[in-house]
């Protein structure tokens, strides 16, 4: 803003908000542009800092866009922002927090260090055969970090006053009010993101979810990789590829939440990468017929020139988790308001991850899960030292154990081939027809099966006590899988003339 009250910053053509000379303006009320006079002359004006919007003709507005000289800089202290935030009283009055993201200023520089190792041998003239190592590992992976998370308060360790920690707010029975705690905490806590939970942060007034992106992150990639190539001899080309590898890390690509489970213990979330495939095989083929009559005769031009080519694709699927954001997992951190982090359903006492799966795809009648090998990390009042308050039954912690990327989709298959006809019509001009049929036999790629349950059907942060808070995960449809990958057969046909 201008000292005298021009408005110079316009928030786009036809619509601004401010004063001009003590006028008010609004939509659809666009307010002069000042003279060139004013505009050259604007930055020394402007006490705020805020650019000038001014017409071309005052300053060239591409090569020197900010005046002939700079405003001066912003007054203040950076550090008053805590004069914004909400206070303990205002938190527990329910006042929403501050939720940012920030890069971790101790970051080191992430690397990743790579390894190839390749052996080719040609036995024939028409034949190569190839067999090769490729490696990766990185250190210092970005990943975005849940830096203010909710601590674990207990009577003997209080936190901010709070000498329980719970997610959810039970209510009586008959009352309908939040249950009372012992000593002299009072009800429990009705917080913005539920519980006690954003009383017992690092920091108070910013919320349990903002980020810090932390340069912590591990990844190791190792694969043998082997290929045949029959180069064309008779007619035939062919190529035969074959791939063994694993990737693991600790979270897949850079993303806006943190994928794995405990945000405080990230190598408890190293596991299989989100696009690790184990097994991928190629094979494509290209097959000439030969050419039995003269170029330029009739029937040279009807039975020569034929062609087919194809390429074939069978892969693993891609490892998945079981999670639940509805407080079923984790609620002592995030009550049922766990947007950051992918809690991981855990597998019930006697379960493995193999014993989990059915064998079925989910596309039918029966889940690619079984749902009683899945559980409730639950904690029983006085828990975690004490840290559980009694009447509270519903609390969950986050597993302790890496259970990440253990259950894998079905395998994936599909063939594309295409039927070719070339003809030469003159020396310089040549017809191309092309028949291309993709996914040949229609065979269908499942997706990943339902993994996002919901065991707290109604997202409720306040069970009635006694009452029944979690459900079965089949009615999420855990296991059933409901979408595809790629197309259906698909036919198409071309025909191009080349001159």
């Amino acid at each position: 803003y201008y000292d005298r009250g021009e408005l110079f910053s316009y928030l786009s053509p036809g619509y601004a908000e401010g004063v001009i000379d003590g006028g008010p303006f609004g939509v659809n009320q666009t307010p002069p542009f000042v003279s060139a006079t004013e505009c050259a002359g604007a930055s020394s004006n402007l006490y705020l800092g805020y650019i000038p919007t001014c017409p071309a003709s005052s300053v060239d507005p591409l090569s020197n866009p900010w005046g002939p000289t700079l405003g001066p800089a912003p007054s203040g202290n950076p550090a008053s922002i805590d004069q914004y935030l909400p206070n303990e009283a205002a938190i527990i009055n329910g006042e929403s927090l501050f939720s940012f993201a920030t890069y971790n200023r101790a970051n080191k520089l992430p690397y990743t260090i790579n390894d190839t190792l390749d052996i080719q041998w040609q036995p024939r003239h028409d034949l190569a055969i190839e067999i090769g190592y490729v490696g990766n590992l990185g250190r210092h992976e970005v990943i975005p970090v849940p830096f203010n998370q909710p601590g674990i308060a207990t009577p003997t360790n209080p936190i901010n006053g709070q000498d329980y920690t719970y997610g959810y707010t039970v209510l009586d029975p008959v009352t309908f009010d939040p249950i009372n705690l012992p000593g002299t905490q009072g009800p429990m806590q009705e917080t913005f993101e539920g519980g006690n939970t954003d009383l017992r942060v690092p920091y108070i007034g910013y919320a349990g979810e903002s980020l810090s992106y932390t340069a912590a992150g591990v990844s190791v990639y190792n694969a043998l990789q082997t290929h045949i190539e029959k180069r064309m001899s008779h007619g035939l080309q062919a190529g035969l590829s074959y791939t063994f590898s694993r990737s693991m890390d600790d979270q897949s690509a850079m993303g806006l939440f943190y994928d794995g489970n405990n945000p405080t213990n990230l190598h408890s979330a190293y596991g299989l990468s989100d696009f690790d495939r184990t097994h991928v095989l190629n094979f494509d083929f290209r097959y000439e017929l030969h050419s039995y009559f003269p170029e330029a005769s009739l029937r040279g031009v009807l039975a020569d020139g034929w062609a087919l080519d194809g390429i074939i694709t069978i892969q693993s699927g891609q490892p998945y988790s079981v999670i639940d954001y509805t407080g079923a997992v984790g609620s002592i951190f995030y009550g049922v308001s766990d947007g950051i982090t992918n809690p991981i359903v855990p597998l019930a006492p006697g379960c493995t991850a193999k014993s989990a799966r059915t064998g079925a795809s989910g596309a039918g009648s029966t889940p690619a899960l079984n749902a009683a090998c899945f559980t409730l990390p639950l904690l029983n009042p006085g828990d975690l030292n004490g840290a559980i308050p009694p009447g509270d039954t519903y609390e969950t912690n986050f597993i302790q154990q890496g259970q990440r990327n253990i259950f894998r989709q079905t395998w994936q298959k599909r063939a594309d081939v295409s039927i070719i006809k070339a003809t030469q019509i003159t020396e310089r001009t040549s017809v191309r027809y092309s028949l291309d049929i993709f996914n040949l036999t229609n065979t269908p790629s499942f997706d990943i099966p339902v993994d996002d349950v919901t065991q707290n059907l109604d997202f409720d942060g306040f069970p009635v006590y006694g009452s029944q808070l979690y459900a079965s995960p089949t009615l999420s449809g855990l296991g059933i899988t409901n979408k595809t990958i790629g197309s259906p057969r698909q036919i198409q046909m071309s025909l191009r003339l080349l001159f």
